[in-house]
């Protein structure tokens, strides 16, 4: 019961997030959830949950997938995924909320502008594969996804919608890894079913809410996920 007071809020906050913004959710539940649990636990819970809300954003809003660039990003985030979420049942908490820590910040550069990478798809395998493993080692896949779908040129709903497709990839493979090392186990399976169901409503909520803030306000709201997430990291790391 206690963990379901944390879990029904961060799920219905991070699905708006992310269904707005188009990255940020998975991020703030690992945060959040890691700061409250043990990160093992925090990353153990939250993919099946980001599973369910990936795939349901994707349902959503499939009209809008740019399929080239998914089937680029897609298979390598699938490879990176499995590897990094065999190898973060290995990895001392410490370092996992130190990584936290980096890829938060590396992801407030890069919306600062001080970050500069060059544009194009020729980036979007390799990219897929750092994507993968940042994912699965800190819930984090998505910050580096972003600057990836920027420079392959989509925005907008475009941009959420594949964003989404990729996630689901990642989400799979982390379960599954997760589960086959034993980060994963049964008993946490209806803390997160209850995640993935809030996150269902606030992709609802998202989705009804974009079209009425505008794209520059939907920019602000991932700048204000990013520093919001830089302090939860702060605060984890002490």
């Amino acid at each position: 019961m206690e963990a379901l007071w944390i879990v029904l809020p961060l799920g219905l906050v991070a699905g708006v997030l992310t269904t707005v913004a188009g990255i940020g959710g998975g991020l703030v539940i690992t945060l959040v959830l890691a700061a409250a649990w043990d990160p093992h636990r925090a990353l153990a819970v939250a993919a099946p949950a980001l599973l369910l809300g990936n795939a349901h954003r994707l349902w959503l809003m499939w009209p809008h997938v740019d399929r080239r660039a998914a089937l680029a990003l897609a298979l390598p985030a699938l490879v990176g995924s499995a590897v990094g979420g065999l190898l973060t049942a290995a990895i001392p908490a410490p370092v996992i909320r130190w990584l936290l820590l980096l890829v938060t910040a590396l992801a407030l550069v890069r919306e600062r502008g001080w970050l500069w990478l060059p544009s194009g798809r020729g980036w979007l395998w390799g990219g897929g594969v750092v994507v993968g493993v940042v994912g699965a080692t800190t819930g984090g896949g998505g910050l580096v996804l972003a600057p990836l779908m920027l420079m392959a040129g989509l925005r907008g709903v475009a941009f959420v919608a594949t964003v989404a497709v990729v996630g689901t990839t990642m989400n799979l493979a982390q379960s599954l890894a997760y589960a086959a090392t034993g980060m994963l186990i049964a008993a946490q399976l209806p803390v997160a079913l209850a995640l993935g169901a809030a996150i269902l409503a606030g992709n609802v909520s998202g989705r009804w809410l974009r079209p009425r803030l505008g794209e520059t306000a939907c920019h602000r709201l991932t700048w204000a996920s990013l520093l919001g997430g830089l302090a939860l990291a702060l605060l984890g790391v002490r």
